[in-house]
C-alpha cells in the first residue's frame, strides 16, 4: 500500500448537490476527507434549498479551507453540475479528479486504492478507473463478478438498447449451457461505460475528453462523457476493492423493484426522468452508435410498438405520449433543458 504521505499528486474531489439533501452531503464530506490524498473537495450547489456554506460552516469548521462550494441559482442537471465542478478542479491544477454523487459514501481507503492501482499498471491517458458501487447499479455487480455486459457498443443501431438481431441471437444462445461465474469479485473489470460516481481521472484524460456535454442536462451524459475516453482509445477500470457506498437507490432501480409483470419501467415512471434519460439516450446512439439508420428505425418502430401495446393495457398513454416527444427530441438534437418538463430534479 502507498504511504499517503509520499503521495506528490494533487487529487480533489468533485461532487453535485441540490435540493435539500444536507443528510447525505453530511454524511459524505467527513468520508471524503478521511481518505487522506484527497486535497480539497470541491463541491456544486444546484440551486439547493438550503444555505450550504451555513451549514458546512456549523458542522465542519476545520474544513473550511479545503471545501470550495460553487452555488448555482438554478439547477443546471448533473451535466452542468459536473461540467463546472470538474473545471474547477482543472483549474486548481488538479492532477486527479475523483467524482462522487452527493450519496455515494467513499469507504476506507478507495481514492488511495485507485491512486495505487493507477500507478502499478502503469495506465496512461486518456484512460480513467472506476470504484465499485456495491448496492446500486446491477450491470456493474454482474461484471464484477465476471458475468459478460452487453453494452450499447455491442449492439450497433440499437434503440434504446433493443436490436432485433441481438434478441433473436439472444435466442440462439438458449440452447448453449450457461457457464456458471464466480461469485468472488474480480480485481479489476474492463467496462465500456461509466457513471459519474466513482469515477477517477487524470488531468491527461480531462485534457483529451474535455468536459461533460451541458446540453444533456440529465441522465445519459455520463454515458456520453465516458465513451469519448473508449473513442480516444483508452480504457475504463472497474477496481472493486474500491468501494463506493450507494446512500439511495437510483429511481430506474425504484422502478424495477415494483416487480410488476410486465412493467417497463420508462412508463411507471412517465415524468421528467423518462423525458430526458430517452431523449438523451437516442440523441447518443443516432449520434454515435447508428451506422445503418434504417436499421435503426426499424429498432425504434418494434420497439415504440411494443411500448404502444404497453401503454395501453396500463394505462399510460400519457407517459407514451412523453417518450414519444423525448425520441423526437432526440433525433432533432432539441437538447438542454426542456421547459414544458419542469418538475424540479
Amino acid at each position: 500500500m502507498v504511504d499517503p504521505l509520499s503521495v506528490q499528486h494533487k487529487i480533489i474531489v468533485v461532487t453535485v448537490t441540490y435540493g435539500d439533501r444536507w443528510h447525505h452531503l453530511a454524511q459524505v464530506i467527513p468520508a471524503v476527507f478521511q481518505q487522506q490524498i484527497v486535497e480539497a473537495l470541491v463541491i456544486v450547489d444546484n440551486a439547493s434549498s438550503y444555505d450550504i456554506n451555513a451549514k458546512i460552516s456549523a458542522t465542519f469548521p476545520t474544513h473550511l479551507d479545503d471545501i470550495i462550494v460553487l452555488t448555482q441559482h438554478e439547477n443546471t442537471g448533473s451535466a452542468g453540475g459536473f461540467s463546472l465542478g470538474i473545471r474547477k478542479a482543472y483549474a486548481l491544477q488538479a492532477d486527479f479528479i475523483y467524482i462522487i454523487d452527493d450519496d455515494n459514501l467513499p469507504e476506507d481507503q478507495a481514492v488511495l486504492l485507485l491512486y495505487q492501482t493507477w500507478n502499478q499498471l502503469n495506465c496512461t491517458e486518456p484512460s480513467a478507473l472506476l470504484s465499485f458501487r456495491y448496492r446500486n447499479l446491477p450491470n456493474l455487480q454482474k461484471a464484477a463478478h465476471g458475468e459478460e455486459i452487453r453494452y450499447f457498443h455491442d449492439k450497433p443501431n440499437s434503440f434504446l438498447g433493443f436490436s432485433i438481431g441481438s434478441l433473436l441471437r439472444k435466442y440462439k444462445r438458449k440452447a448453449v449451457k450457461s457457464i456458471s461465474q464466480s461469485t468472488a469479485l474480480l480485481p479489476q473489470v474492463k467496462i465500456q461505460q461509466a457513471p459519474y460516481g466513482g469515477l477517477f481521472l487524470p488531468k491527461g484524460t480531462i485534457e483529451h475528453i474535455g468536459f461533460p456535454n451541458e446540453q444533456l442536462y440529465l441522465y445519459a451524459d455520463d454515458t456520453e462523457y465516458t465513451y469519448r475516453i473508449i473513442q480516444q482509445g483508452g480504457e475504463i477500470l472497474m477496481i472493486t476493492a474500491s468501494k463506493l457506498c450507494d446512500l439511495e437507490t437510483s429511481w430506474w432501480s425504484d422502478v424495477n423493484a415494483l416487480n410488476k409483470k410486465w412493467s417497463v419501467p420508462l412508463l411507471e415512471e412517465g415524468g421528467f426522468k423518462a423525458y430526458y434519460s430517452t431523449r438523451n439516450l437516442t440523441w447518443f446512439l443516432w449520434q454515435n452508435l447508428s451506422p445503418n439508420p434504417v436499421l435503426f428505425f426499424l429498432n425504434g418502430f418494434i420497439y415504440l410498438g411494443f411500448l404502444f401495446v404497453m401503454a395501453l393495457v396500463s394505462q399510460k398513454l400519457h407517459a407514451y405520449s412523453i417518450i414519444l416527444l423525448a425520441v423526437k427530441d432526440g433525433i432533432s438534437g432539441k437538447l438542454g433543458k426542456n421547459p414544458k418538463m419542469e418538475k424540479r430534479v
